[in-house]
């Protein structure tokens, strides 16, 4: 519980000093206030301004409180408008419309981070108040709306609607009732229904800051988890933690463990069952994350199918402890350690796991030739020289030496084409060889009919024999 104080003035030493640590500020308003505490507050204020410190937390907690109190918080919040110092500021207790109102100007003009409003009075009328701190923001990224008793659906889709149109940047949504987990409904509480769920999922899908979702609402249920998980589902979803409680059990963790089979970015879940959550939907959800506790994998082929298709990005589920849940002790322990590590951290393991199994033939892993060396690192490293040793003997192991050379496959392309041209030469030549052979044959037939006409007396049979050696040591000469 954080300190608070009904004096003002306990805080104006500390913010004189010059410190570079955040201060923290507690203010407790309960009855009526005196005339000094109201002076004190409005030099509190002033001191805020002045001082060089900023402020993490104004922390405003009331209880059943008069007019006094009210109009002293309306000076108070005057001197506050445009402080920029102040990070935080959280509302708790009996502070309804009108105490609100009271910080009006403040809530348009602010630096402020996050806002909370705890177990409050604040119902569809505190819109209108709220609603200028929603537009212009760029600060504001946490809005924890936690513990009230009076939302009701007005007040959401206002809320909502404030904060589409004003384009506030919010990280963290926390939406929450107070009682939810009391054994009978308490008629004095506004619930929100399962059309407000409907739009806040709407507003979750469509919002691309957001990545951290709360909602404790009586009235989420199977269809409420239904509608979220569609959000989920989409490939923008940027929500890394979710916060779940509401009347929903096994229907509704299976519809959520289904969406998280595609889901890439969530981290964290936590999760708040009314209704009968056992060992089945626990099973769901871990089936999601750990592909080796599917008992109905006929082959390793299908396990690993299950290790490509399975979520590596989920960390942890946290299961509450409720009436109507009865997971075993083992399942909650497995789910609230499912990993530590980045998502291609927590792949690679569940494939080494899968490859140190099956380690005497992955060839149904269908790996590429190409990417068998880094296939023969990975093992290395991972079960080091035994686990290399044991791929490699492996009899339908990969067939890691049908693999060309990188100096193959940069040549293969050249090669082709001289072996296609060296073709083209030997058919040249073997046509230029037999047409040489034709004109021996015919030079050999015109010799023989000379000499059988003139005989080896001739007058010019010298000439001619000279001539004809010239030319059988023209047809002689190679042809390339």
């Amino acid at each position: 519980m954080p300190f608070v104080t009904k004096n003002p003035a306990h805080y104006l030493k500390a913010l004189a000093e010059e410190s570079v640590e955040a201060l923290h500020i507690g203010l407790f308003f309960s009855r009526s206030i005196s005339e000094q505490q109201a002076i004190d507050l409005i030099k509190l204020a002033k001191a805020i301004q002045q001082s060089t410190r900023s402020i993490r937390c104004l922390w405003l907690r009331f209880k059943d409180g008069d007019e006094s109190i009210r109009a002293a918080l309306q000076a108070f919040g005057n001197e506050l408008v445009g402080a920029a110092s102040i990070q935080s500021l959280v509302i708790e207790g009996k502070a309804g419309t009108a105490e609100i109102a009271c910080l009006v100007g403040f809530f348009r003009k602010n630096q402020l981070r996050g806002l909370q409003l705890r177990r409050t009075d604040i119902d569809a009328s505190s819109s209108s108040v709220l609603r200028p701190l929603f537009f212009g923001s760029d600060t504001l990224n946490v809005l924890d709306l936690s513990q009230n008793s009076k939302l009701g659906d007005a007040f959401v889709k206002d809320l909502l609607t404030s904060l589409s149109e004003g384009e506030t940047s919010i990280e963290t949504l926390s939406i929450g009732e107070c009682d939810i987990d009391a054994a009978d409904e308490n008629d004095e509480i506004e619930r929100i229904s399962g059309s407000s769920v409907e739009l806040i999922a709407g507003y979750v899908s469509r919002s691309k800051s957001l990545s951290s979702l709360t909602l404790r609402l009586l009235n989420l249920d199977d269809i409420g988890i239904g509608e979220l998980a569609n959000v989920l589902k989409r490939k923008d979803c940027n929500m890394r933690r979710l916060d779940l409680a509401g009347n929903f059990g096994n229907n509704g963790i299976k519809i959520l463990a289904e969406a998280l089979k595609t889901n890439q970015s969530i981290k964290t879940i936590t999760l708040g069952c009314h209704k009968n959550l056992n060992d089945v939907g626990a099973q769901a959800l871990l089936r999601v994350v750990d592909p080796f506790s599917n008992t109905t994998n006929a082959n390793k082929k299908a396990e690993w199918d299950d290790v490509k298709k399975s979520n590596h990005s989920l960390q942890s589920v946290y299961i509450l402890d409720r009436p109507a849940v009865t997971v075993s002790d083992e399942l909650v322990t497995k789910l609230r350690s499912i990993s530590s590590l980045q998502p291609h951290e927590t792949f690679q393991t569940k494939t080494w796991h899968h490859i140190e199994k099956n380690i005497a033939d992955i060839s149904h892993m269908g790996v590429d030739n190409k990417y068998v060396p880094e296939v023969l690192s990975f093992v290395q490293k991972q079960g080091e020289l035994n686990g290399l040793f044991e791929t490699i003997r492996s009899s339908n192991s990969l067939k890691i030496f049908e693999n060309p050379s990188p100096e193959r496959a940069r040549l293969s392309d050249q090669m082709d084409r001289i072996q296609k041209e060296n073709a083209i030469l030997k058919r040249l030549l073997k046509a230029e060889r037999e047409r040489s052979q034709s004109l021996r044959e015919e030079n050999y037939s015109v010799r023989k009919t000379v000499e059988m006409k003139f005989g080896k007396k001739c007058s010019s049979w010298n000439s001619c024999k000279q001539l004809w050696l010239e030319v059988v040591d023209l047809i002689k000469e190679p042809v390339w």
